[in-house]
């Protein structure tokens, strides 16, 4: 279960970092209503959004494939989901009302990140340690 865990976050950080570097703008003015204007924006959003994400992604799928380091991969799930629940969360209150896909994307960041640490803790204890 915990491999397929992270294999699914992995597929989807890949999904989403590949459609923003290749076609931000639908997926932008869907998921926050706006585009950038200046070239430089749409640079650092394809870079951020983009290829972190893309990173993001290949890390996690490469931790999932060796059983020395699935602990990390699992754990990476849990830090990743957890910090971007914790950083949506803080912009919902200093920033405003937030559409609905921000409140889809704090449920799910919430739940994977619950799910992540209940497959951590169910790890054996011979998974990734030496």
């Amino acid at each position: 279960m915990q491999v397929w865990l992270v294999r699914v976050v992995a597929v989807v950080f890949l999904g989403y970092g590949a459609g923003f570097v290749f076609v931000p703008e639908p997926l932008l003015k869907a998921v926050v209503g706006e585009v950038p204007v200046a070239a430089s924006a749409w640079i650092d959003m394809r870079a951020t959004y983009g290829g972190l994400s893309l990173g993001v992604g290949a890390l996690l799928w490469v931790l999932s494939v060796n059983h020395q380091t699935l602990r990390s991969g699992v754990l990476g799930v849990v830090l990743l989901m957890a910090g971007m629940a914790s950083g949506r969360a803080v912009g919902m209150v200093v920033d405003g009302t937030p559409n609905g896909y921000m409140v889809i994307y704090l449920i799910l960041e919430v739940l994977t990140a619950m799910l992540g640490l209940w497959a951590w803790r169910s790890l054996p204890r011979d998974v990734g340690r030496d």
